[in-house]
């Protein structure tokens, strides 16, 4: 069975709701071989480009001697709610393609087990609840905070710190160093670089 992995990172370091490192290092316990995970740095409503890719190319190649399993550290990582979730899991558009959540189960989700199908909705449900609850929490405390005269607005993103990120690719310091240093994730870094990269080479083309 191949296994293809997916890692996802909030644009907001702040929001993320699982790190990029830990979800490598589920991904890579798993047994998601390194060259096999993609990475994308996307909100829960943002589009998703890299994930539908994936998606996609595992249910044009996945046959029944050649399976594919996707996995994602956790549910929410891969899904952006819970009608998502049940319909690529219960109601797959290629059967040859599974996935393998590990807060759900250690196991690849089979559709035909209704004892996993329900986990599968149970576990989505709690997740949706979670969300909304923050996001409820969230709305007041801003609320409040506007109210009060103390609201500051949201923190800079990741692109805020291209300037730094860039001075220190200059001396040499390595991703995750520059990482620590700026307050941002590492796949922002990567980002960051790989735009710089991109615009030097289009003004000297």
């Amino acid at each position: 069975m191949e296994m293809i992995g997916y890692v996802r990172v909030s644009t907001n370091k702040v929001d993320q709701g699982a790190g990029w490192e830990e979800q490598h290092r589920v991904l890579r316990e798993l047994g998601v071989p390194a060259d096999s995970i993609n990475v994308e740095e996307a909100s829960t409503k943002g589009p998703r480009p890299v994930f539908e890719k994936l998606l996609a190319k595992a249910n044009c190649e996945a046959t029944p001697d050649r399976r594919i399993c996707i996995v994602a550290s956790k549910l929410d990582r891969a899904f952006r709610d819970l009608a998502a979730a049940d319909a690529a899991i219960t109601h797959p558009t290629n059967h040859n393609v599974i996935w393998l959540l590990p807060d759900l189960s250690p196991h690849p989700l089979d559709p035909r087990d209704p004892t996993q199908m329900l986990l599968v909705r149970m576990m989505g449900a709690v997740a949706q609840f979670e969300r909304d609850r923050m996001a409820e929490r969230r709305a007041y405390g801003i609320a409040k905070a506007k109210k009060e005269g103390k609201y500051k607005g949201r923190a800079p993103t990741a692109r805020a710190k291209t300037d730094e990120v860039l001075r220190l690719h200059a001396r040499e310091l390595r991703p995750d160093e520059i990482a620590k240093i700026a307050g941002i994730g590492r796949a922002s870094v990567y980002r960051i670089l790989r735009d710089a990269k991109g615009a030097e080479s289009a003004r000297t083309a």
